[in-house]
């Protein structure tokens, strides 16, 4: 039987190049994966950016274009990724997909430190005080945010010869996409019940461990959940093996 594609919706400032390690992994196990760099990274029109189109992208360029094609996904979220992509996946599951005589569909969700997003949330309506963060580099005038830290926000305990090529690849995020509100998300839907699941990184300093538990909580769902004490924002490039292997069985899992 084939494996599912791992489609992968990347986290902001960052592109598919930062998670290659960790599709690699999944790829040398006979998993295809599929990931893209969002509109609203490294935009040439930020302003016109949001989640909205973020998930419309995801939608019709990541997950269309393999379902149409028959094929099962498990779809990783990291970190805002979280916000467009659990919406892109609303009414895409491999039942509902199923009941119209559609082949292929979502056989899960996995939040990877990533936001549970409510139907009009914005990003920056979950920091403290919906302002923005001290590590946030904002400029109103390009439309644009950089990471002013990313070394200690992103990357702490994770290996310099890893963190150094990360960090130059990092591009701006539209402020747009953090400021707009969240689509309605699939993670609510009961075909997800059993589906979903939340790689919990307890030295995350981008979206801390109390605010992901809390919003695990908040939802009044069940989730699969994997804890990592020592993982930072980005276990893609640190905790591989431990991802791959829980990955894995959900997906031998959801494919009964």
């Amino acid at each position: 039987m084939s494996k599912p594609t791992i489609v992968l919706v990347p986290g902001a400032w960052h592109t598919p190049t930062h998670y290659e390690m960790m599709l690699q992994r999944f790829r040398d196990a006979g998993y295809p994966t599929s990931s893209k760099q969002l509109p609203s990274v490294g935009s040439s029109d930020p302003q016109n950016q949001s989640v909205t189109a973020d998930m419309n992208f995801i939608r019709q360029d990541l997950l269309l274009h393999e379902l149409d094609q028959g094929r099962d996904v498990i779809l990783i979220l990291h970190s805002y990724g979280g916000s467009p992509g659990g919406a892109a996946a609303k009414g895409l599951s491999k039942a509902e997909r199923a009941s119209s005589g559609k082949k292929g569909g979502i056989i899960g969700l996995v939040y990877m430190c990533a936001f549970v997003a409510n139907e009009g949330d914005s990003l920056l309506s979950k920091f403290p005080g919906q302002k923005w963060e001290p590590w946030h580099l904002v400029n109103e005038e390009t439309f644009q945010i950089d990471a002013r830290t990313p070394w200690d926000i992103f990357y702490n305990g994770v290996d310099d010869s890893l963190a150094s090529p990360a960090i130059q690849a990092i591009k701006q995020q539209a402020i747009p996409s953090f400021t707009s509100p969240s689509p309605p998300p699939a993670w609510k839907d009961d075909v997800f019940n059993g589906r979903r699941a939340y790689i919990k990184c307890h030295q995350d300093r981008a979206i801390i461990y109390i605010a992901q538990s809390m919003m695990i909580s908040l939802s009044s769902l069940e989730w699969h959940e994997l804890d990592l004490e020592d993982a930072s924002h980005s276990p893609f490039l640190t905790h591989v093996d431990p991802i791959f292997n829980f990955v894995h069985e959900l997906a031998t899992e959801w494919k009964n």
